[in-house]
C-alpha cells in the first residue's frame, strides 16, 4: 500500500532533479503538480531535454541552495502542499561544503517551505547520520544514539536535527527517510565505473569483505519515499530504508561480480589499510579538505548495516528486491545502453 493516490492533485516542490532518485520518482508522481528545483546553472538545453523525458513535470524553478532567495521563490504558491527534498553534497572539494548545502540550505529551504504553508516536508537523509555499527550482527535502528564518523554524516544529522524542532503536527509534518547505499537505473557513472572495475578484476576488497553493509534498490527506496509523503503515520518520525536483511561486502560484491558473469576476482587489502587511510582522511579534513578515495577505503572497514523494521511495521513498507537480482537487473540496464562495452 503506498497511498499514491493521494498525491493526485497535490502540489509538490521535488528537489536534487535532474537526479539519480528524483528521475526514477518522478513517474510516480503523475497527476501531481510537480515543481522540480533545478541548479541555475545547469544549461537550458539541457533542462528541455530532460522536461521531454518527464512530461509529469508540471514546471520547473531555478535555484541554489545557497541562495535562500531563491528557495523562497521556489516555495511560492505551495500552500497546503508537499516539499521532497532530496538535493545534497555527497562527495566535495572542501568539508565546509556538506554544511552550506547539506545542513544551511537544507533548513533555509524548510523555513521557506514553513512559511508558506507547506503542510508536509520530506528530507531525504542518509544512513550516514547515525554513524556504525559496533559489530556485524548489530543492526543500526532509528532509536539508538546517532554518532556520525564523518563530516558528511554529521551534516546531514545536523539538518535532521534542525528539521525537527521546525515539526509543527498537522501544520508543517517533517519525516526524514535515511536510505542506506541504494544502486539500480538509471545508474550513475561513479557505479558503471565500479562494474567496469570488477570485470577486471580491480576492485579492492578489505579484509576479506566481512563487513555489514545494507543497501536497496532504487524501485524500493521509491516506494518507501511515497509512504513518506503520504501516510498518515510518518510525521515526526526518521524511518531507515533498506533490505530487510543486511549484507557483508563480498555479499554485495559477489553479486555485481554474478551479473556481469565474470569470477569473483578482486585486490585484496589488509583491514588495517583502512585504518591507515582513516587517518589520513582525518588529517586532510582537519585542514577542511577532503579526498575520496581516502575518505571511501578509510570506511571500508565499518559495519553499517541497518533495520528497516519501524518502517516496515508504521508504513507498511516492503522491500521486495535483493541484491543479485537488483545488480542483475542494474548491468542490463548498462549492457542495453552499450555502458559496459
Amino acid at each position: 500500500m503506498t497511498h499514491a493516490s493521494s498525491l493526485t492533485s497535490q502540489a509538490l516542490l521535488v528537489t536534487g532533479a535532474p537526479g539519480w532518485l528524483c528521475d526514477a520518482l518522478l513517474p510516480r508522481l503523475a497527476g501531481a503538480r510537480v515543481r522540480c528545483l533545478i541548479h541555475r546553472s545547469l544549461p537550458d538545453a539541457r533542462v528541455a531535454a530532460w522536461r521531454k523525458e518527464h512530461p509529469e513535470v508540471t514546471e520547473t524553478a531555478p535555484g541554489d541552495m545557497l541562495d535562500p532567495a531563491s528557495l523562497k521563490a521556489a516555495c511560492q504558491g505551495l500552500g497546503g502542499g508537499m516539499v521532497l527534498h532530496a538535493a545534497g553534497l555527497i562527495h566535495v572539494r572542501r568539508t565546509r561544503d556538506w554544511y552550506a548545502v547539506n545542513r544551511d540550505g537544507t533548513l533555509a529551504l524548510a523555513r521557506a517551505a514553513k512559511e508558506a504553508g507547506v503542510r508536509r516536508f520530506v528530507y531525504v537523509s542518509s544512513n550516514a547520520a547515525q554513524g556504525r555499527a559496533a559489530s556485524p550482527q548489530v543492526l543500526l535502528t532509528e532509536d539508538m544514539p546517532c554518532c556520525p564518523g564523518s563530516h558528511y554524516g554529521r551534516s546531514k544529522y545536523q539538518a535532521e536535527q534542525g528539521l525537527l524542532t521546525l515539526h509543527d503536527p498537522g501544520r508543517f509534518d517533517v519525516v526524514v527517510a535515511r536510505p542506506c547505499m541504494f544502486y539500480g537505473p538509471p545508474v550513475p557513472q561513479r557505479h558503471v565505473d565500479i562494474f567496469q572495475r570488477i570485470r577486471r578484476g580491480r576492485l579492492p576488497l578489505v579484509g576479506g569483505g566481512q563487513y555489514a553493509r545494507s543497501l536497496t534498490y532504487i524501485d524500493d527506496l521509491v516506494a518507501c519515499v511515497l509512504l513518506c509523503l503520504t501516510h498518515p503515520k510518518a510525521p515526526g518520525e526518521i524511518f531507515n530504508v533498506c533490505d530487510a536483511r543486511a549484507y557483508t561486502t563480498r555479499e554485495v560484491c559477489d553479486a555485481m561480480a554474478a551479473a556481469l558473469g565474470v569470477p569473483a576476482k578482486f585486490v585484496p587489502l589488509p583491514a588495517f589499510s583502512a585504518g591507515i587511510a582513516r587517518a589520513i582522511d582525518c588529517a586532510l579534513a582537519a585542514f577542511g579538505f577532503y579526498s575520496m578515495p581516502f575518505h571511501l577505503l578509510g570506511e571500508a572497514n565499518w559495519n553499517v548495516g541497518c533495520s528497516s523494521k519501524k518502517a516496515q511495521d508504521v508504513l507498511g513498507f516492503k522491500p521486495t528486491v535483493e541484491v543479485f537480482e537488483g545488480y542483475r537487473r542494474a548491468v542490463a540496464w548498462c549492457k542495453e545502453r552499450k555502458l559496459l562495452d
